[in-house]
């Protein structure tokens, strides 16, 4: 996978991919009713690797001391991050857990700064707070108390916003197929080894809608999302990434009006809009600074 000639496609091929997120938060919600969260993980992890490695198996010659040690340290980030969203995801309600999720568009420009000891410009800011307000009005639908499962939310919110930024800055020279297929076993093993120590054991599905959705979001949720993200999120700042992914909860309200014959009203509209436009805008105002270099 070379460099996109089209300097749209990693946002096309990474909204794609969030699309598929925001169909698999159904779905592991429905699923933590009979399985719990760290063998759901595991096995979609799992079978995510053999998808990857049947895919790009003749390229594993190429696999080097680098790409092992990038891709456990991030896949070890991102494996508390799902562990910390799904343990989320079943404690509290949808609304809150994508609200929450979401704030890593807030996160990681905080990160950001710090890192690089530079304030976001007055646009990146502004796109932040109505990326923030599309989220609120996207969501929270029905009022917001704060459970447990929203506090197991807000961890992965930093935590995922310290991944958008490793992958954005520490792989940009290495094989994007093999890094994720070290990253997506790393997080198969956290989460299989977190289950035994929590639970003693790792659970075999018995449901065979639990088996579908498994496949589901280990073929679309994470082979697929999480080898775009490695190879296309470089050419997009982290604050583009993170508010491109802040729109999984549009994409739920989407499918959940298409499939569960939900309705989308104008606040649920009016806040897609507005994470759009703040996506958009962030977008213009980086071509525009990168022209004027």
């Amino acid at each position: 996978m070379n460099k996109p000639k089209n300097q749209c496609a990693p946002t096309i091929l990474l909204l794609i991919g969030v699309f598929f997120w925001g169909v698999t938060f159904v779905l592991i919600k429905e699923s933590l009713e009979t399985i719990d969260a760290f063998s759901f993980i595991a096995f979609r992890f799992f079978i995510a690797v053999l998808i990857l490695f049947v895919i790009f198996f003749r390229r594993f010659s190429d696999i080097n001391l680098e790409i092992i040690k990038k891709g456990v340290i991030i896949g070890y980030v991102l494996g508390i991050s799902f562990i910390f969203q799904t343990i989320g995801i079943k404690y509290t309600t949808a609304s809150n857990a994508a609200f929450i999720t979401g704030l890593c568009v807030v996160i990681v420009p905080i990160y950001v700064a710090f890192i690089d000891r530079k304030l976001p410009g007055l646009i990146q800011i502004l796109s932040i707070i109505a990326a923030f307000i599309g989220l609120g009005l996207l969501t929270l639908k029905d009022g917001y108390s704060v459970n447990r499962g929203d506090l197991w939310a807000l961890l992965c919110a930093f935590t995922f916003a310290a991944h958008i930024l490793m992958v954005g800055r520490m792989i940009n020279h290495i094989d994007a197929a093999l890094f994720s297929i070290v990253q997506l076993l790393t997080v198969g093993v956290v989460s299989c080894a977190a289950g035994l120590v929590v639970n003693g054991n790792i659970s075999v599905p018995e449901n065979p809608a639990v088996w579908r959705s498994i496949i589901f979001c280990a073929v679309f949720g994470s082979a697929y999302v999480l080898t775009v993200q490695a190879q296309y999120q470089k050419y997009i700042s982290e604050v583009k990434a993170a508010m491109i992914y802040a729109t999984e909860p549009v994409f739920a309200a989407v499918v959940a009006c298409i499939y569960l014959g939900e309705i989308i009203t104008v606040r649920i509209a009016a806040g897609g809009i507005l994470i759009f436009a703040a996506m958009l805008v962030t977008d213009v105002s980086r071509d525009k600074s990168r022209h004027a270099k």
